[in-house]
Parts: C-alpha cells; sequence; structure tokens
C-alpha cells in the first residue's frame, strides 16, 4: 500500500477531477508547478496510479537537464509506455492508420529530410503522434504525464501544444510539471514555448507544507510523532519543502544532529548521503555520471564490478529511497537533486575518467535504450581519455541521427561540439561542419543565428576556392537574406505591375514597389494557385494534388465534413465544463432526476461532437484524407509566409490577410488585385 499524500488533498482532488472527467468525456492539460522537491511528481503518479485503477491507459515520459538526452526525448517515452501497454497486436491495430510520422521518433531512418521537406516532415511527425493517441483513446481513456517540462527540448514543448489542440475533444488527459520559478526567469529558452500552455491548462501550485503536515511526514518516515518544538524547527529550516524535511528526518534516523545541517536542500541531501556505506556512495556516484535512468549492466562495467555485486548493492541503495527500480534491470534517481549531489562531488579528471568508463560500455554493451546521443555526449566530455578523433565520430554520427529525427537544436549542438575539437590544421572540414551546424539552425528557425553561421561558411569557402561550398551558403544566404532595397516597379492603383511568377528555379515576386527572387517552395505554388482564382473556394485536396489528378482527389475528400471553429469549440468546452459542475451538485443534493436530465443533454452534446470533431466513426479522425490534405496545405503556406516575412514584409502581410486556409481555401483580397502570373 502506498504511503499517505501528506497535505496535498486539495490539489490531488483538482488532478482527480481532471482525471475523472477525462474517463467520462473527454480530456485537457494539466500543469503542476512548484520548486524542487516540493512532491510534483508524487503527487502526479499518485493521481496516475488511481487513474490506472479506474482503467485508463497510463503512459509517461521525463525531460533530462542531462544533454545527452536525445531530442523529443520524453515524446519516445510516452509512445515507448503506450507500446508495452497495448502489445503487438494492439500496437499495430493503432498505428495502422496514423501515416509514417512515428517513423522519425520510433523508425531507422539513415538519411535525413532535405530543408525544403524539413516542414512537411516535422507535420507528419506531429500529425501521426497525435492521431496515435486519438486512435488509442477511443479504445481506452489515455492518461499521459511529462515530468520536468523545465529541461524539455522546444521541440518537445511544440508537440505538446500541438497535441493539447488537437485532442482537446478526445479522452486524452496531459499532465506536465515543472519548476515555475526557474521557467519565470528572464532568459529562460522555454519561457516563450510555456506560456502558450498554460493558458490552454489547469493550474496546480504547490508550496510548502505547513507545521501540521512536516509533523505527519516525519512521523510516516520515522515510525514515531515528533514533538510540536520539534515539528516547528524542521519547518522554519526547511520551508516545509517535502524532499528537505525527508532528508532531514532521514539523517535525524541515521543519527546525524540537526543542529549542525546547514539550512540547504543540497546540504541536507550531501548530509543524508554522507551516511552510506562507502561501497554503495562509491556505485551511486558512478550512476550519476550516466544520468538519471540507468541500466545495472551499464553500471556495472562504469564501475569495474561484477554484475552480481552491483545488482545487491542497488538493492541495498533502494531501502534508502535514493533509487527506485524500474523493472528490466533499469533504475532512477528517487529525485534529480540527489544526482546532482553525486555528480558534483567528482573533480574533473575523476569525472572525464566516468566519462570514458561510460563511453566504452555503450559501445561495447549496446542495449536498446543506448542512443547515439548519449555515446556521443560521453566521449565529448571523456576527452582526452577518448581521443578527439573518435569523439568527433561519435558527434557526427550523434548529430546525423538527430537531424533523421528533426531533432534540430540536438543536431546543432552535437555540430557545435565538432567543432571545438576539429583542430585548426583541417579548415577544409571545419568549413563543412559549420555549414551543416547553419542548415540545422534554420531548421531549428533561429534565422539569425543560421544566416551569421552561414556568412562564416561562406568566407571559409573563400578562402578554400572551394565552388561546392560556395554555391550551396549562397544558396541557402538567399533563403534567409533580409529585405532588399533592390528594384521597385511602381505599382497602379489597381494593384497592376504585381508579380507571382515561376520560372522553373527560382520564383519573381512584386507588390508594392519591391521586387524580391525566392527559391522554390511548395508554399509558393499553392499560393500561386489561389492567385490565380481570386474569390473562388479552392479544396485543399486540388492543392494537394494540383488539381489534376480527380481519382485521388475525390477519395481525399471523402469524410471531410467541415470542423467546428474555435468560437464553437470554446462554446462546446464551457457548456460540457457547467454540465459536469451541474450534475455533480445534483447528485450531492440527491437529486436523481436532475442529474438525469442534465447526463442526456451531455450525452446529446457529445454525440454532436463526434459526428462534427472526431469522436467516433471514420467521418471526422485525425488520420481522413481530407482533415490530412487541410492540415499539409495550411502548414506549408504558413511556412512560406513566415520565410516570405524576411524577404518580402508587405507582400507577406496582404497574403496573410487575403489568403483563407482550410478544407477550402481563397485568396479574398481587401480591393482589386491583378496579377501577372
Amino acid at each position: 500500500m502506498a504511503p499517505t499524500l501528506i497535505g496535498r488533498e486539495r490539489p490531488l482532488e483538482l488532478v482527480q477531477a481532471e482525471v475523472n472527467r477525462t474517463l467520462d468525456s473527454h480530456g485537457g492539460l494539466v500543469l503542476v508547478t512548484g520548486e524542487a522537491g516540493v512532491g510534483k511528481t508524487t503527487l502526479v503518479t499518485r493521481a496516475l496510479s488511481e487513474a490506472s485503477s479506474r482503467g485508463a491507459l497510463i503512459a509517461s515520459g521525463a525531460c533530462w537537464e542531462h544533454e545527452g538526452a536525445p531530442g523529443y526525448w520524453p515524446w519516445v517515452q510516452v509512445l515507448r509506455s503506450v507500446q508495452r501497454e497495448l502489445g503487438p497486436e494492439g500496437w499495430a491495430s493503432a498505428t495502422e492508420a496514423v501515416g509514417e510520422g512515428l517513423t522519425y521518433l520510433l523508425g531507422d531512418f539513415t538519411v535525413p529530410p532535405t530543408s525544403a521537406e524539413f516542414s512537411d516532415a516535422a507535420f507528419q511527425l506531429f500529425d501521426s503522434v497525435t492521431s496515435l493517441l486519438a486512435t488509442v483513446a477511443r479504445e481506452q481513456a489515455l492518461v499521459i504525464a511529462l515530468d520536468d517540462l523545465h529541461w524539455a527540448d522546444p521541440a518537445s514543448l511544440q508537440l505538446l501544444d500541438f497535441v493539447v489542440r488537437h485532442t482537446w475533444f478526445e479522452r486524452v488527459l496531459l499532465v506536465g510539471t515543472y519548476r515555475d520559478v526557474e521557467v519565470e526567469t528572464s532568459g529562460h529558452p522555454l519561457r516563450d514555448c510555456l506560456r502558450p500552455l498554460e493558458m490552454k491548462a489547469t493550474a496546480v501550485t504547490l508550496t510548502g507544507l505547513d507545521v501540521s503536515a512536516v509533523a505527519g511526514v516525519i512521523t510516516q518516515i520515522t515510525g514515531s510523532a515528533p514533538t510540536e518544538e520539534y515539528a516547528v524547527e524542521i519547518h522554519h529550516r526547511t520551508g516545509g519543502n517535502p524532499l528537505f524535511v525527508e532528508q532531514m528526518a532521514r539523517l535525524s534516523q541515521a543519527g546525524g544532529q540537526l543542529d549542525v545541517v546547514a539550512p540547504g536542500l543540497r546540504d541536507a541531501v550531501h548530509r543524508h548521503l554522507s551516511y552510506l556505506p562507502r561501497p554503495i556512495l562509491n556505485v551511486l556516484t558512478d550512476a550519476a555520471v550516466l544520468g538519471p535512468e540507468f541500466h545495472r549492466q551499464t553500471l556495472a562495467a562504469v564501475a569495474g564490478l561484477p554484475a552480481a555485486e552491483v545488482r545487491q548493492l542497488l538493492d541495498e541503495a533502494t531501502v534508502t529511497r535514493l533509487v527506485v527500480p524500474m523493472g528490466s534491470g533499469r533504475f532512477a534517481f528517487a529525485h534529480d537533486l540527489v544526482r546532482q549531489t553525486l555528480h558534483d562531488t567528482l573533480e574533473t579528471a575523476e569525472l572525464r575518467a566516468r566519462h570514458a568508463a561510460a563511453t566504452r560500455a555503450l559501445k561495447e554493451r549496446p542495449r536498446d535504450d543506448t542512443s547515439a546521443s548519449r555515446l556521443a555526449h560521453h566521449a565529448y566530455l571523456a576527452v582526452p581519455e577518448i581521443s578527439e578523433p573518435a569523439a568527433i565520430r561519435y558527434l557526427l554520427a550523434a548529430a546525423r541521427e538527430a537531424s533523421c529525427r528533426l531533432a534540430s537544436e540536438e543536431s546543432a549542438t552535437h555540430y557545435r561540439r565538432v567543432l571545438e575539437l576539429i583542430p585548426a590544421d583541417h579548415p577544409w572540414r571545419r568549413a563543412w561542419v559549420t555549414f551543416a551546424l547553419a542548415d540545422q539552425q534554420r531548421r531549428a528557425r533561429k534565422t539569425d543565428d543560421a544566416r551569421q553561421t552561414f556568412e562564416q561558411a561562406g568566407v571559409m569557402a573563400e578562402k578554400l576556392d572551394d565552388a561546392e561550398l560556395r554555391a550551396r551558403v549562397q544558396h541557402a544566404l538567399a533563403e534567409l537574406a533580409p529585405p532588399s532595397d533592390g528594384p521597385r516597379i511602381p505599382a497602379g492603383e489597381d494593384g497592376i505591375g504585381n508579380v507571382f511568377r515561376f520560372d522553373g528555379s527560382v520564383w519573381t515576386l512584386t507588390f508594392a514597389g519591391r521586387t524580391v527572387h525566392i527559391p522554390d517552395a511548395k508554399g509558393l505554388h499553392d499560393l500561386h494557385f489561389l492567385l490565380s482564382r481570386p474569390g473562388v473556394d479552392v479544396p485543399a485536396v486540388d492543392l494537394l494534388t494540383d488539381g489534376s489528378d480527380a481519382e485521388i482527389r475525390a477519395s481525399r475528400q471523402l469524410g471531410g465534413d467541415d470542423m467546428l471553429d474555435d468560437t464553437a469549440k470554446a462554446q462546446y468546452r464551457h457548456r460540457l465544463t457547467q454540465l459536469d459542475d451541474e450534475i455533480e451538485r445534483a447528485l450531492g443534493q440527491h437529486d436523481d432526476a436532475r442529474a438525469g436530465e442534465l447526463d442526456r443533454e451531455r450525452a446529446a452534446l457529445l454525440d454532436e461532437l463526434r459526428a462534427a470533431a472526431g469522436l467516433a466513426g471514420r467521418t471526422r479522425r485525425l488520420g481522413d484524407e481530407a482533415e490530412r490534405s487541410r492540415k499539409t496545405v495550411t502548414a506549408r503556406i504558413r511556412d512560406t509566409l513566415r520565410r516570405l516575412a524576411d524577404r518580402h514584409p508587405e507582400l507577406a502581410e496582404h497574403l496573410r490577410s487575403s489568403v483563407i486556409t482550410g478544407t477550402q481555401c481563397q485568396y479574398r483580397p481587401a480591393g482589386e488585385f491583378s496579377w501577372e502570373l
């Protein structure tokens, strides 16, 4: 039986209410925030355990501060959890109609998509993950926990936002935890990514426990109730932080003196660790280098100990609640503060030696979860224990593998590390790695960084007289170049003189007296098609097939009913929430007749949503071709307009305000505009 969750009754009720709603009708997003050690993960774990007991399918993933974690790592863990829960047959059935996007995360791509294909590939990935979760949720309510979002890569948060927006009417509940104090600091890289999620979420903020709850935690750990003075003193020293309270209580059990413990969480953890037997402390220190999670066989190789001995030491360590078993030989630190504290005790030379041992262990004993990213991370930190050429090989392999997974931020990190290690007397190699870094920055939409890095590669290409690299840099800069003060062609009052023309390789675009030349992109062809038919509704499937293949076009239109707009969705959500609250009040007042009437209204409302938003049947599933056409065309037009905004902001603004996208697309300008097409 799990220990009582002390002092968190109200927050647990809030999370459980969202779980109940998901089990009955529809899901949403819950964000649990608070400082390190305040009990976010413990709260969510308890809520998930109860959801599982009521029939929900549970999946989880955690973000790592550890730089060896691959991009999209929490989502990889979620998909693996779902796969394990469904079993081979269930997984095959669920993934049958979700598209190829999952293979970017779980497949074996060896060639990354080109820059031109990247946006479409990223959309496929997002759509396939969302479609899979929605498919699973139609058979069994799905609750997904994502821990430590303050350490997430930006792409993982973008995928979370996409999933939240496209599964609200499905029985999918997403529960995330993060340290809000860290994220709210100026300059935090994820601050802007988390803000849109906060607007959509039910927020649960955890603070320190009160004195009575602190006394309850001490009683639970030590087996005896503390005096009131003792509880007040512990509360004063800890601020009610549950992890700090626990560490001080365990320190007291081990014979430590509370009056010598400094009022700091790391100090309390460090003092607790100091009471461990030396063999356990040593093996946990080795484990801290491997990361928040580790396999005992890999740990045995790093520690240089027999596997049986390491297994026994880990079994003893679990008694201290510093590590927890995860099954199949895997373990995890109960809290990353424990891992950080152990890690920080190592001197630089000791760290390098352990990273070298980890590199050799992962290379010689590869496991299913050994990623190229983890291997490259350890090798980089082990230099010169691991030779620079070997580390470079691992980093280049990891960069390519990350690019295949569409993890551009991660790939760029690997390339930057390669540049640190390549000797100055290898200028050709440095130049091409610089170009590769710039390409990943471009894919991650870091336009200014990409432009600067491409320019550096261009300077290197000139010095090397490398014609191929020079041409590639020039082409890339043409896509990223800021608006020019190039030739201005006067336009008449009716817009004559506007040009949107393709010569087979480059687009010539003229608007408001400014002309730019743009490399080819699918979104430009979509816009060209719409400009040629002003005021006419054009099905998205026509744009996807160039309007040429009637059979494909007809098949893709099957099931393409109109979707609810955002206003209607908001109204439905509001009424569903009202109904849930009113039913609960009626039941509390023993008014069964009123509760039944409200329940029938809720059922009728959900039936309408199923027909319009895809809660049941083939007509509106995320995987339908009509819906895929809408999403694909909308995504590539928006992507083109974002790129065009850098080159020709006036034209981008005009098109953004005049082009309507959806199942039916249309160019509807405010006024008369003529185009040379």
